[in-house]
């Protein structure tokens, strides 16, 4: 099994999420719990235990958590029947409820599509998912979670209910918005100041703004058209001086097959048409 999924320190534990060395079977997905202090062994996860794979990778993301203690993560493809009473849930968003020494799944959704996402291999776990502040909520959603797939869909879902599947839809009704605006993406969203940034691949880098429980439904802003990244898109960050001054970063790593540079680039946070700085000028 590998470890690529970042750590995350939550409520005094460490969690460590595992999944495959290049999709060679037979793997599983994994999330571990260890005591921050002894290190010992406090929980173990298995999100697909009567089938395979279902790996918890994220594209190097870490588990998330919520005010509440709450701990989310994305499987990737593999077998699911948890619709039907079964204990697999690969591609799938789950809520996780530390108690003792379980983690127990407390909630769930997964992609009426998840057939087809799972033998085209477009893992819903090509990010991590990213838990947003209340403000940008609605009274009917007051606790929103942005989640995106390998596919280029992003899902925009409500923590308290996640949606489990909608048997016999066509579409994901049962979540709060879904769009599909990118061909590829396998790199996860940042967050900030009521706006979520994406990094697809082939593509540029688009900001989709937050408010009152919705994203817009095109993007607030973008990089110029000119500038692509290649696969398997822009590894983002952003830096800031509290709430101003926000400065998104992005890594272009597409030239690795060839053993190219990186390259780092800098877009003013509120307008991605205007770069600051790109390690190119150097």
């Amino acid at each position: 099994q590998l470890n690529r999924a970042g750590l995350a320190l939550i409520g005094g534990y460490i969690y460590v999420g595992f999944g495959s060395h290049c999709d060679n079977t037979p793997y599983n997905g994994w999330l571990f719990s260890y005591d921050k202090t002894t290190l010992s062994q406090v929980a173990v996860l298995d999100t697909t235990p009567a089938g395979s794979e279902g790996a918890i990778w994220q594209a190097g993301g870490a588990p998330a958590a919520d005010a509440l203690g709450s701990i989310y993560v994305v499987s990737g493809n593999g077998n699911f029947d948890a619709d039907t009473g079964g204990s697999d849930y690969a591609d799938s968003v789950l809520k996780l409820i530390p108690s003792g020494g379980t983690l127990a799944i407390s909630d769930y959704f997964t992609p009426v599509d998840q057939a087809s996402l799972s033998a085209d291999d477009n893992d819903r776990g090509s990010a991590d998912p990213i838990v947003l502040p209340d403000s940008v909520g609605s009274p009917a959603h007051p606790h929103l979670m942005i989640v995106a797939g390998k596919g280029g869909t992003i899902y925009l879902v409500d923590r308290d209910n996640l949606g489990e599947f909608c048997t016999g839809c066509s579409s994901d009704t049962q979540i709060v918005q879904e769009l599909s605006p990118f061909q590829v993406n396998r790199i996860s969203p940042v967050y900030w100041q009521g706006t979520a940034y994406f990094g697809p691949g082939y593509d540029g880098i688009y900001a989709y703004s937050i408010a009152n429980g919705s994203l817009s439904s095109a993007p607030a802003s973008e990089t110029p058209k000119s500038e692509t990244f290649g696969y398997p898109g822009a590894s983002l960050s952003i830096s800031a001086d509290g709430l101003t001054n926000g400065i998104l970063w992005a890594v272009d790593t597409s030239l690795y097959s060839v053993s190219g540079p990186a390259a780092l680039h800098a877009y003013l946070a509120s307008n991605l048409a205007d770069e600051l700085y790109n390690s190119n000028q150097a």
